[in-house]
């Protein structure tokens, strides 16, 4: 038995399937741009942050290469992405107002040392993003421009020995022959030319750090966190006062003070 099929395409109309094809079409791109865009980007900028911060935790440890090791030089090939990387001598740092740290050590009620130390910093600042990542006085800390506060990624080379009772203290200052930028890939080529200068005070005494930030560029929390923690001490630092500068005291029976010059030669 034979069916006769017959086809009523009497209703079928190409305009109205062509609408409708063509509205999915639209539709499905509005959706990508309003809502997957926006998404790969947060991505990608998140993606070159994380990035940032290994670079800089690889700076970090070349600075502790140069001081720890007494390598005169040494250059390392980075890619810069998302942002800008920044060189700010330790002297521009003193004439625009950057952060800055006073020591002192007094030993039975008198000061036996006292000295100021600007860092400088190599520091990375997102272009698209919001995350500032700096290389200071040997630490790697972090923060966001919108919001308040700061992060220590990766702590400097300070100890205390809890049985000799001796607190080791690096003080590092960054030098550059001239303002330097980068955004790509370079390769940060540093040297430590000078033998540091070492400070050993064998007697008990209280030593004394003030923590003067840059309005501008604000890490007060980081260090806040890593003094008063108990990242080098079990106890931490005692927060004596709070504001600019913070200032912080640990009770000790020998300070070591060891300062170092290491100059940023190019970028």
């Amino acid at each position: 038995m034979k069916t006769d099929i017959r086809k009523d395409e009497s209703g079928v109309s190409e305009a109205i399937g062509f609408i409708l094809v063509f509205t999915i079409v639209i539709l499905g791109i509005s959706i990508v741009t309003l809502y997957g865009y926006p998404v790969l980007a947060d991505a990608r900028i998140s993606s070159d942050e994380k990035i940032m911060e290994q670079n800089m935790i690889v700076l970090q440890n070349d600075i502790k290469i140069l001081t720890r090791n007494n390598v005169p030089y040494r250059d390392t090939t980075i890619g810069v992405s998302g942002g800008s990387l920044f060189v700010t001598n330790s002297t521009e740092a003193e004439n625009a107002g950057g952060e800055y740290f006073t020591l002192t050590y007094d030993v039975a009620s008198v000061t036996v040392f006292s000295d100021v130390y600007y860092p400088g910093s190599l520091e990375f600042v997102s272009d698209e993003g919001t995350a500032v990542i700096s290389v200071a006085n040997g630490a790697v800390v972090k923060r966001q421009l919108d919001q308040d506060g700061s992060s220590m990624v990766s702590d400097p080379r300070w100890f205390y020995d809890e049985r000799e009772g001796t607190l080791v203290i690096f003080m590092t200052n960054l030098t550059s022959p001239r303002p330097m930028t980068l955004g790509g890939i370079g390769t940060i080529q540093m040297a430590m030319l000078k033998p540091p200068a070492v400070h050993d005070f064998g007697d008990s005494g209280t030593v004394e750090i003030e923590y003067f930030h840059d309005s501008t560029d604000d890490f007060s929390r980081a260090w806040e966190n890593y003094l008063t923690g108990p990242y080098i001490v079990q106890s931490g630092f005692l927060k004596v006062v709070s504001g600019n500068p913070d200032v912080y005291q640990l009770n000790v029976d020998r300070l070591v003070i060891k300062e170092y010059t290491v100059e940023i030669l190019g970028i």
